[in-house]
């Protein structure tokens, strides 16, 4: 097969949307029939390795109803003496590549997942698809070619993101801003910062990266009360006239800058938590609007908006999925030791809330693993973008986790030890993720035992938090906003609380209506 890159050459548009685009034509019964052909194939690799037997047990797995009634559901725990020590041999394929994530609240500071050739290749394959349908009007239509300038802003490797530029050398040419060369002697705020001054200076057609990351700079470019009073050297005859009519419209009509002026991008791509909060301040400062994908460490790649941008759409072909239903989330929760029920994509129903189980294909380690996301099914098919196929958005983390703008993921213990050793004399205390205008934060309700004013309270568990989670203080320096609240409640609340309801209020994330009975106590 052709890479994309001759298919460009050579302007066979219609082979790059059917090679690459094509999964957006099948019904939910040829999806599915994809889903269980792969999962054959996986579950036959899974069969000769140690991890896969530990998984199957005494069961014989010969059909995907046999996979899903005996195989248990496993989070990273099941995973972690096998992947962090490397022991390729127990591995159901050899990995080409081991990328890292966080692990807040796990065992350990960090994860691993293995990456075998082809899942290289089949992730290289979905972030095309993205990067084809960000700039894409209609069907059939898009503006991706070759020597785009790429305006990459994703964390560097060993994280997942990092590789991206690495693998897409075989398939496209493109321009970094900056070039991996340089990107590799940059930390991740310089790497932005140098690759916008590029894009100011050459001009950008595409941009990948975290969608607050995207926020944070267009609002400094915008408020930079010193930019227009120099004026750059274009790199080109476009970007002189962009540049140009910058200058007049700063000093002239003494008008802030909005990055629009200056950059003209036919596509933009961004993931992480809260990217819908986003969406239309990128949309302001940028003038395009961003196309939304959702993916992960673990997961690779697992879904996509298209050209209307109204809803992700899966991949057929990178994960096998499964659904939990919200109540049977609830169900686990009240019940020590309850295994809650998955469906698959062709049984959720609209405006039902699940949390997504992943088997990896194609020689991946993941069975039934539960990543931790959940979204809520919009309907079975997008009918402007006639796609018959369930569109989905992606909502947050699952309830013990509050993750802010895909920088940081926080849980009890950081938040506990944070008060702990701060040294405030709170006992009483619940966390829960809460959006203000545009932005997500943290809100802390406790009660204030010893008054202490809300500036020295707040100083203290940010300092403190800044030292036991560095993601936390990134949220500070690169996003620049403080993303902590504080709602003193009435000395004794939780006590009476747990009188009044039979148990006590959940340490992180509780329910809105257990939020409001405790504000009321």
């Amino acid at each position: 097969m052709k890479t994309l890159r001759e298919m460009l050459r050579d302007e066979e548009y219609d082979k790059i949307w059917k090679a690459y685009l094509g999964f957006l034509d099948l019904s939910i019964e040829e999806f599915m029939e994809i889903q269980n052909r792969l999962l054959m194939e996986q579950i036959e690799l899974l069969k000769k390795c140690k991890l896969g037997k530990k998984f199957f047990g005494r069961y014989r797995i010969n059909s995907v109803e046999d996979f899903r009634r005996h195989v248990p559901l496993t989070t990273y725990d099941d995973y972690a003496e096998t992947l962090l020590n490397k022991k390729s041999k127990e591995l159901p394929s050899e990995p080409l590549h081991w990328v890292q994530t966080t692990w807040k609240g796990g065992a350990g500071s960090i994860k691993l997942a293995p990456y075998s050739k082809t899942m290289v290749e089949e992730n290289t394959k979905m972030f095309l698809s993205s990067l084809i349908l960000s700039t894409s009007k209609r069907r059939g239509h898009f503006d991706l070619r070759n020597y785009d300038k790429f305006l990459y802003g994703m964390a560097p490797k060993p994280y997942l993101t990092g590789y991206a530029p690495y693998i897409l050398k075989h398939e496209i040419d493109f321009e970094f801003l900056p070039s991996t060369k340089q990107a590799e002697e940059l930390s991740f705020k310089d790497r932005n910062v140098i690759g916008f001054k590029l894009a100011i200076k050459n001009g950008a057609d595409l941009f990948y990266g975290v969608s607050s990351v995207l926020v944070k700079i267009g609002e400094s470019f915008m408020n930079d009360t010193s930019r227009g009073s120099k004026f750059i050297m274009p790199g080109n005859f476009k970007q002189a006239v962009k540049i140009i009519k910058a200058f007049w419209k700063k000093k002239i009509r003494k008008e802030k800058l909005l990055p629009k002026d200056l950059f003209e991008f036919k596509g933009v791509v961004c993931g992480g938590t809260d990217s819908d909060t986003y969406k239309s301040q990128i949309e302001h400062l940028f003038g395009i609007t961003p196309l939304e994908i959702f993916g992960g460490t673990e997961s690779a790649a697992v879904a996509t908006e298209t050209w209307s941008r109204n809803g992700l759409t899966f991949f057929p072909d990178v994960n096998f999925l499964e659904f939990i239903p919200e109540d049977e989330m609830k169900k686990e929760q009240e019940e020590k030791g309850y295994n809650p029920r998955t469906i698959l994509l062709d049984e959720i129903q609209p405006g039902n809330i699940y949390e997504l189980v992943i088997t990896k294909l194609r020689g991946g380690v993941f069975v039934r693993y539960r990543i931790g996301d959940v979204m809520k099914c919009l309907s079975l098919s997008n009918e402007e973008d006639v796609i018959r196929l369930p569109q989905v958005k992606y909502l947050d983390r699952v309830s013990n986790i509050i993750d802010l703008a895909g920088f940081t993921r926080i849980t009890k213990q950081i938040i506990g030890d944070a008060i702990k050793l701060s040294d405030l004399g709170i006992d009483n205390w619940t966390a829960c993720k809460e959006y203000g205008s545009d932005r997500p934060y943290i809100n802390l309700y406790f009660e204030n035992n010893n008054n202490h004013s809300l500036e020295v309270i707040r100083n203290c568990i940010n300092k403190t938090m800044k030292k036991v989670d560095s993601d936390y203080s990134d949220v500070h320096t690169m996003l620049g906003y403080d993303p902590l609240i504080l709602t003193i409640v009435k000395q004794g609340a939780f006590d009476l609380f747990k009188e009044n309801y039979k148990s006590g209020i959940p340490k992180i994330n509780p329910a809105k209506e257990e939020i409001s009975n405790l504000v009321e106590l």
